[in-house]
């Protein structure tokens, strides 16, 4: 259709120029012709009724081509205004009356304006919501509503004037109707309508609403024309164009477009019959294959027939209740005729599992297999498989095959199996078998050595090597040395490899420990101050240890292997042959000699004077002999250095011995002087010796003070004495470490204000618990501040502090006093030692405190350093282990002291 349309257009556009120009030529020829202008009016009407009524009936004798509810309601509009044309014709012919004259301006005011509003009321509502019913009341009601309304106009004009009132109602009606025509052309051409109207149906209909108003343009200009019937004509010729588009219109909708539509529709039917014919020749075609196929399907069916029946094993069907609805003639042979159920019943011993199979099979849709006996004690392999006919089970097919052989040989097989497996697994190595590089058969030895790491190890490297191998593992954290060799088989056409595993832990360690005790005793034989030889039975060195070629000036033993040894030797021929005798003595009787004696020969020729002896060694059943030499310069230095040592020792204990005794015999009248002076201080303060300028008093305290000093003294000597000889021994317990030494610093504080010297203490942790002596410790303490007190001028300070530092507990002891030069600095902790006269000039002491501190704090694990600097100060820092003793360190302390006296003891040698 599309390929049609195009093509007519020309011809149809010069059709219709051609048509309009007959038109009105046609009218001005019958102008000429009639020149009754009146009968010429009247032929007018008469061609528009023809017109009107010709268009309503081709209307509505193309709907049947195809039903438009637009189109419908145009035919009846111009069919009604056809009728009222042919009335106002009529009216026309007869007799004219004035009532007559009435009804026909009455029609002509109706035929006006029906063909306007009937095109209105289309474009409004019928052809987009096709109710054309509802449109013609619509339309005869606005019409009714129209004319009364014009009518009553026309009125006013006759009561306004006489002989306008025509002419008036005219022009109304030509107002109206070029306005409808207006909103009629607005509403087609409206962007809501766009898609409702074809482009040549809305070219046409412009055309025709510009005729429209172009007919009414005669009626209004009634004051140029001045001649009612040229106007009417006028009208009448220009409304019949528009009456001649509008047929153009219904014509090309309604039969051409419709005939076009029909020539398109007969050329798809006419390809559609082509292609059912095709296939229709396509249907025959197959129907003739199927029918060949059938007759293949048949002899393929004979085919399998007769195969099934020449099978050896038993083929039979069963239907879903489990009715035998075929059987091959290995199975009819074996279980006879299987219509009869109780026989087959009888046969098979375990018939409902063969029942079971057969359900499982329907329900499932899937293969089984299930071992049926029958009662001449026969076993089968029955399988059982779905028969699917058009997607759809059917039935089950079964095959049932002879297992009676084949289960004997399996029985014989598996206990065999089961023989050579307890074998396998009897053994004490383990065993792996490889398809490939996988694993397919482990036994237990392997598994009890590599445990929960078996899948883990890729035992195909094995296989790779030419030879055994040593392969070392780490299972469950423990180190396995394992040996492992293979060999390769054949098996059913498949390479199989087994591999033999043995644990040799066990061996490997002891080897590695051998290994290590005899790398253990190489390193001591080198370390051993004597030389070592191994000699062979020729005499030659075959080994000789570190000090033996240090001992001769060699660095290498291959500069001596192999040579004899007599080489070495500094000795006549008779000296070197009694040697040979002896050694052949050591090797044939198998005995030790102690030789006297030798002179060798050094590197740089250099005699080096040794001593000799030889014992018998083997080593693998190789004999050898070993001689020990021991280098006499060596032995002369340490036999002269040992006799000054054994001289010092007793230097050592003869001064020891001495200190000891007099420490003692000093503390008699020691007691008895302190006793004595006890007792002249109880009569002073009881009063019952009188005292002058206190004379007493000063001599009682000068005494007690003498005596306490004199009794740190004795102390001082006699601990010493037990820590140089060893017999010193610590309390150890758990205490604060802090508090104690806190306690200890608020109780000297008095002695450090008689010389206006400021005492601080600061810590970090306010507690701090170590094992520790208390009583020693704060012996270390009083003798250090003892000393702080001592050597610092009045108005200085005293800092003391406690820190803790990762596992140790670091104590400072810090003043401001005269200080230590640096070249002193290491002779402080000596015993007797002190600084010399200019820095000690207003102080006393006996030179042994600081080392008994140092031997203290040593005991407690502990370290002391000293930091000084002449005329600013010294401080001591104290480090103590927090931990480091066992149990047995730890001893209950029973000591009861008074800290006040032992404060006064430690402090007697401070003088104010």
């Amino acid at each position: 259709m599309k390929n049609i349309i195009p093509d007519v257009k020309p011809d149809i556009k010069e059709r219709e120029d051609m048509s309009l120009l007959f038109i009105i030529m046609g009218s001005v020829l019958l102008l000429f012709i009639i020149k009754d202008i009146e009968k010429y009016e009247t032929l007018l009407h008469a061609i528009y009724t023809i017109f009107l009524v010709a268009t309503g009936v081709i209307i509505f004798n193309t709907t049947k081509f195809k039903v438009d509810s637009f189109s419908t309601f145009l035919g009846l509009i111009f069919i009604a205004t056809g009728v009222l044309e042919c009335i106002y014709l009529f009216n026309s012919l007869g007799i004219k009356t004035k009532s007559i004259m009435e009804i026909n301006i009455t029609i002509s005011a109706i035929t006006d304006l029906f063909p306007i509003l009937g095109v209105y009321l289309s474009f409004k509502f019928v052809k987009d919501n096709k109710q054309i019913y509802s449109s013609v009341i619509l339309f005869i009601a606005t019409a009714t509503l129209t004319i009364t309304s014009l009518f009553i106009i026309s009125g006013i004009c006759d009561y306004l004037g006489n002989g306008k009132s025509q002419y008036a109602l005219g022009v109304i009606i030509s107002i109206f109707i070029i306005i409808i025509s207006i909103v009629s052309g607005i509403e087609l051409n409206s962007s809501s309508n766009k898609g409702k109207w074809e482009y040549d149906e809305k070219k046409i209909f412009n055309r025709i609403i510009v005729i429209i108003i172009l007919s009414r343009v005669p009626n209004l200009l009634h004051i140029v024309i001045d001649n009612r019937n040229v106007e009417r004509i006028l009208s009448q010729i220009i409304i019949n164009v528009a009456l001649y588009y509008l047929y153009n219109y219904i014509v090309s909708k309604n039969i051409k477009k419709t005939a076009l539509e029909l020539h398109d529709t007969n050329e798809e039917l006419t390809k559609k019959t082509e292609s059912l014919k095709e296939k229709n020749k396509k249907l025959i075609y197959e129907t003739e294959k199927i029918e060949e196929l059938k007759g293949i399907l048949m002899k393929r069916e004979s085919r399998l027939q007769s195969t099934l029946d020449v099978a050896v094993n038993s083929i039979v069907v069963f239907s879903k209740d489990g009715e035998i609805t075929y059987a091959n003639k290995s199975f009819r042979n074996t279980f006879g005729d299987y219509k009869e159920q109780d026989k087959l019943t009888d046969k098979i011993k375990n018939f409902n599992d063969l029942i079971e199979s057969i359900h499982y099979v329907f329900v499932h849709e899937k293969n089984a297999e299930k071992l049926i006996s029958t009662s001449d004690n026969k076993v089968y392999q029955a399988i059982f498989a779905p028969l699917i006919i058009a997607s759809q089970t059917e039935g089950v097919l079964c095959v049932l095959e002879d297992k009676t052989k084949k289960k004997e040989y399996e029985r014989k097989l598996i206990e065999a199996n089961k023989r050579s497996k307890d074998f396998l697994e009897s053994i004490g190595d383990g065993i792996v078998v490889l398809e490939g590089n996988n694993k397919i058969y482990v036994n237990n030895a392997c598994r009890e050595i590599f445990k929960n790491n078996l899948e883990s190890i890729d035992f195909s490297l094995v296989c790779k090597s030419e030879e055994s191998i040593e392969k070392r593992y780490v299972i469950d954290g423990e180190v396995k040395y394992v040996e492992m060799s293979f060999s390769q088989y054949t098996n059913a056409g498949t390479n199989k490899t087994i591999i033999v595993i043995r644990d040799t832990t066990s061996r490997k360690i002891s080897q590695i420990k051998l290994e290590e005790s005899q790398s253990s005793y190489s390193r001591f034989i080198d370390i051993l101050p004597d030389g070592i030889c191994l000699l062979k039975e020729d005499l030659s060195i075959n080994y000789a240890n570190k000090s033996f070629l240090d001992m001769l000036a060699f660095t290498n033993i291959d500069d001596i292997k192999d040579s004899n040894i007599k080489l070495l030797m500094n000795a006549n021929t008779e000296e070197k042959m009694k040697f040979t005798d002896n050694m052949a003595k050591v090797l044939n009787e198998n005995r030790s000699i102690l030789l006297l004696e030798y002179e060798l020969i050094n590197s740089y020729d250099d005699i080096v004077e040794v001593e000799l002896s030889a014992l018998p060694f083997a080593i693998y059943n190789t004999r050898y002999i070993m001689l020990i030499i021991k280098d006499l310069v060596h032995k002369k230095y340490s036999e002269q250095a040992e006799k000054e040592l054994l001289e010092r020792f007793k230097t050592d204990k003869i001064k020891t011995e001495f200190f000891a005794n007099m420490s003692h015999e000093l503390k008699t009248p020691l007691n008895v002087i302190s006793s004595s002076n006890q007792l002249v201080d109880s009569f002073y303060r009881n009063e019952k010796i009188k005292d002058y300028n206190n004379n007493i008093k000063s001599h009682v305290d000068l005494v007690r003070q003498s005596s306490y000093r004199l009794q740190r003294l004795i102390n001082n000597i006699i601990d010493l004495t037990k820590m140089e000889s060893g017999f010193y021994t610590l309390k150890l317990a758990k205490y604060n470490i802090v508090s104690v030494i806190e306690d200890l610093f608020m109780n000297i504080e008095e002695y450090a204000l008689r010389k206006d010297i400021k005492i601080l203490f600061d810590t970090d942790l306010e507690e701090i618990n170590v094992y520790i002596d208390k009583v020693e410790i704060e012996r270390i303490m009083l003798n250090l501040l003892s000393n702080c007190i001592k050597f610092t001028d009045n108005g200085g300070w005293i800092y003391v502090s406690i820190h803790y530092k990762i596992d140790k507990v670091i104590i400072s002891v810090k003043d401001t006093g005269v200080g230590i030069p640096q070249d002193k600095l290491e002779l402080i902790f000596e015993e007797f030692s002190q600084v010399d006269k200019t820095l000690s000039r207003n102080t006393e002491g006996s030179g042994i405190g600081l080392a008994i501190v140092k031997n203290l704090v040593s005991l407690h694990g502990g370290d002391i350093e000293v930091v000084s600097e002449v005329n600013k100060g010294t401080e001591f820092l104290i480090s103590l282990p927090m931990k480091g003793f066992s149990s047995e360190h730890y001893t209950e302390d029973k000591r009861i002291y008074n800290i006040q006296e032992k404060i006064k003891i430690e402090f007697s040698d401070i003088y104010y």
